[in-house]
């Protein structure tokens, strides 16, 4: 089942940004560093919807799409902006956070070739100094089982 946005898509990652640093812009990024769904924070949670695809490789299982981000071989990522990189003029903040795909199981590849699969986490949206997150941010995705 594609989901908005982006053809063939059979996964949907359900990224919940908590306590984002309220009057920031926050968003996606896609493969070009634009801003995608662009989202000024009031300081409640926002969840961010991300469109990818699970198809096999040389290597094996690997997500791809218009937001998601390679290093080397393996590692798949996407971008969450803040400030100027989600194109909010004026701020000083000018950051992203890049979160980690997981490896690909069985599980997950099953729900995908199936009616899709949706994978859930959340983020901290302010680091310990009050300021909006960014660098590597670990978070723990679950399968969620199909899209809806």
């Amino acid at each position: 089942m594609p989901a908005a946005g982006e053809p063939g898509a059979n996964v949907t990652l359900r990224l919940s940004v908590v306590k984002p640093v309220s009057g920031v812009s926050y968003s996606l990024q896609d493969k070009d560093s634009a801003p995608v769904d662009v989202r000024g924070a009031t300081g409640r949670t926002m969840v961010f919807e991300i469109p990818v695809r699970l198809e096999a490789g040389k290597n094996g299982w690997r997500f791809l799409g218009a937001y998601v981000r390679t290093e080397g071989k393996t590692r798949r990522f996407v971008y969450i902006a803040t400030g100027r990189q989600a194109g909010q003029a004026g701020t000083a903040w000018d950051r992203r956070a890049k979160i980690d795909l997981p490896e690909v199981t069985p599980e997950m590849a099953s729900h995908a070739a199936a009616d899709g699969l949706v994978l859930e986490a959340e983020m901290p949206g302010t680091d310990t100094k009050g300021a909006p997150t960014c660098a590597t941010v670990k978070v723990d995705w679950a399968v969620k089982g199909r899209a809806r």
